[in-house]
């Protein structure tokens, strides 16, 4: 039987219809199975390559480790990643992007799958083959005929229930039971019944009454009765040493669960978004041998002071450097320093003070000959960031998303402006003709000087529409059961396998890339106002003593992971202590929340239409149209038309209240009626919001300190 090309959207096919992924068509009438076919490649760049590979390699290696945590008992590598695409000879987590080919997710083939049926009628099942599918009726004629039935003819269909386990395999429903011979690591299959060896058991399905699994199973006329119950073949495998001295301990592991197809805990597909640079020095940074280069880089990002040196000390230190010219330029600041002491004691500070110029050249002559260093030192927790970034969730690493931005800045956001009649970046202070409202000067004057207000009501810094703001979506594989490393099944924390799609044809193995260009807005706040607003809210220790460094490198020594999806800061994770990285994060969450609200509002945009990228260490963020047809102007025509309501929404009293009856008001924390979006747009899965942050209010459920919130709009 041929396999048969879907007709679906390109994001369709890149994650809803994904390979190995089980569906149903319109209706629900029969399942199947996605299957990978050829497809027209995707031309990508080498920065964006760079991008993919360091972006998935960095994915599989939190994902190992993350899956890996549990000691007792131990998890093997095969257990948390895919042995033939994510691991190396020695097990280690690997990834080479020669075995993989970029692809457009524009063709998708499918299969039907899971092909044990069941008879409508008498119950009966019957394990088919494709090629059983691809004839008629006569394919069938070695079954029995049915006996619930006139005329003797089963009704097939298929079973809406298949096995499935974390290792990501899945199999349909079956009453023969597997297992491994633990001297050779052979697989059998065990057929055993009370029919004779020339008729094996011809089984049916009892369901109950209940609608529950576990009231499920399969008979025979000869009185053998099967639970729901199959091993995975690959833990089998895995854990074959601990399965022959502990089989019963170890079937925890080993055993599959039923699941319907329809479920979506059977699938998941794995992603990532980022946008598209033209350089790579951000992502060479933080390769692993270069942390001394990525301090240095964050010491200058975040204006870390220059090192103190008296010039006492700078004097010693020429006098030892033994180079030419040291020592003499070392008198020379001796001298100077003798002569100021001496006019200061008589009494001659003016005098002294045309002294202190030639004090600071002979200084900076010494620093750019290269014999005293002023450059600033790595605070110890900054270097402790630098060196254990891994274990941070990466949408989350300040570091990273810092460094990100800084690469935004450069080539898109501070780009010098053009000549062009459209620009690409605007600055909504002093936007381009076409989106200012019509009418004379003294209407456009007070349109922006409005605008300035608002801003600076709002405390924001920058506010600039980004016409062509270019993404890139990728998918490279899947996990089952779990979206997440690890997953609770029976009592224990079990690690889920990260897969790689199925080979195309026998060739490479697809990413699925999808690119977008569309309009954004990025916002960018006051960082004086922040830090006020956070030594309102008790967490002045946090901010004091900068010393001239922005609050971002404070924030990036003090961050602590939120988890991939923020569960750590989750209505049900329990308490933990409020902290600046966590609600400037929340800050910057719910004001990007808010502005995707209002921009909704005005644009006609649906809510899941819309993504998020949020830089928490530079106090800003990034909202765009994410969708992947041809973009309208949508963002730009609201602004032209709605630009000062859009702002005006936003510290709205009404705007700032929840929907529901003021619930968020009363215990903190958002809902659907409130400042939500889909969880598939929301970039920390609706964690870390709260719409305390803006107007002030109840504290989040998770905060030790139930002390109100002091709004930044307050």
């Amino acid at each position: 039987m041929s396999k048969t090309v879907m007709q679906r959207s390109q994001t369709q096919m890149a994650t809803t219809y994904a390979p190995d992924k089980h569906f149903t068509f319109e209706g629900g009438a029969g399942a199947c199975r996605s299957v990978p076919v050829m497809r027209s490649d995707v031309q990508i760049r080498p920065a964006e390559r760079n991008q993919v590979r360091e972006g998935i390699l960095e994915f599989i290696q939190n994902w190992h480790r993350r899956a890996t945590m549990r000691q007792d008992p131990p998890v093997a590598p095969e257990q948390a990643l895919d042995e033939q695409v994510f691991l190396d000879r020695e097990k280690r987590p690997s990834f080479e992007l020669s075995k993989f080919e970029f692809c457009a997710p524009d063709r998708m083939a499918y299969v039907p799958d899971p092909l044990m049926l069941v008879c409508r009628n008498c119950s009966v099942v019957h394990e088919a083959t494709l090629a059983e599918l691809a004839y008629d009726e006569g394919a069938f004629k070695k079954i029995r005929p049915c006996t619930a039935d006139i005329n003797g003819k089963h009704e097939w269909r298929q079973i809406d229930v298949v096995f499935a386990h974390w290792s990501g395999r899945v199999e349909p429903l079956s009453p023969y039971r597997k297992d491994i011979n633990t001297k050779n690591g052979k697989i059998t299959q065990q057929f055993p019944g009370r029919c004779d060896a020339a008729q094996k058991c011809e089984f049916k399905l009892h369901k109950g009454r209940s609608g529950k699994f576990r009231d499920w199973y399969f008979y025979c006329h000869c009185g053998e009765r099967r639970e729901l119950r199959q091993k995975d073949e690959n833990t089998l495998r895995w854990l074959l040493d601990r399965y022959a001295q502990e089989p019963g301990e170890t079937l925890r592991e080993i055993n599959m669960l039923p699941v319907s197809y329809r479920a979506n805990s059977l699938y998941y597909v794995q992603s990532e978004q980022m946008i598209s640079y033209e350089t790579t020095r951000h992502i060479d940074l933080l390769a692993e041998d270069k942390i001394e280069e990525l301090l240095e880089a964050l010491l200058v990002l975040y204006d870390y002071p220059s090192s103190s040196q008296d010039d006492e000390s700078i004097v010693q230190i020429l006098q030892a450097v033994n180079q030419p010219g040291s020592s003499e330029l070392a008198a020379r600041i001796l001298d100077a320093l003798n002569a100021i002491k001496t006019l200061e004691a008589n009494g001659q500070s003016n005098a002294s003070d045309l002294l202190k110029p030639k004090l600071d050249a002979f200084r900076e002559e010494a620093q750019t000959k290269g014999w005293i260093d002023t450059r600033p030192e790595a605070p110890a927790d900054l270097r402790r960031q630098a060196i254990t970034r891994a274990h941070i969730a990466r949408k989350f690493d300040p570091i990273r998303l810092g460094l990100e931005h800084q690469a935004l800045r450069e080539e898109l956001i501070d780009a010098p402006v053009s000549n062009d009649a459209i620009r690409p970046v605007v600055d909504l202070e002093a936007p381009d003709r076409d989106l200012q409202p019509p009418g004379d000067t003294d209407v456009r004057r007070t349109y922006l000087d409005g605008i300035t207000a608002r801003k600076e009501a709002l405390g924001i810094r920058d506010l600039k529409l980004v016409r062509n703001l270019k993404m890139l979506q990728y998918s490279f594989g899947y996990s089952r059961v779990s979206p997440s490393p690890t997953t609770e099944q029976k009592g224990l924390t079990m690690p889920v396998r990260l897969c790689g799609f199925p080979r195309v044809d026998s060739r490479k193995r697809p990413i699925y890339a999808l690119r977008q260009s569309n309009e954004a807005l990025y916002v960018r706040l006051d960082e004086a106002r922040v830090v006020r607003w956070l030594f309102d809210n008790g967490l002045s220790a946090a901010v004091e003593g900068l010393n001239g460094k922005t609050l971002g490198g404070r924030l990036i020594e003090l961050h602590q992971d939120f988890g991939r999806f923020a569960e750590a800061y989750s209505e049900t994770s329990g308490r933990r202590e409020r902290n600046a990285p966590v609600f400037v994060y929340g800050l910057l969450h719910t004001l990007s929340h808010q502005l995707i609200h209002a921009c909704s509002r005005f644009s006609g945009l649906d809510l899941g239409s819309f993504g998020e990228r949020i830089f928490s260490a530079d106090l800003a963020f990034v909202i765009y149209r994410k969708g992947m047809t041809p973009d309208l102007g949508n963002l730009a025509a609201m602004w032209r038309n709605h630009g000062q309501d859009v702002l005006l929404s936003l510290d709205d009293p009404r705007s700032l209240r929840c929907g529901s009856g003021t619930l968020c008001d009363h215990r903190g924390g958002a809902c659907p009626a409130c400042i939500m979006i889909p969880e598939v747009s929301c970039v920390a899965a609706n964690n870390i919001i709260s719409r305390a942050f803006l107007a002030g209010g109840e504290a989040m459920s998770w905060d030790t300190n139930q002390q109100p919130l002091v709004g930044y709009f307050s």
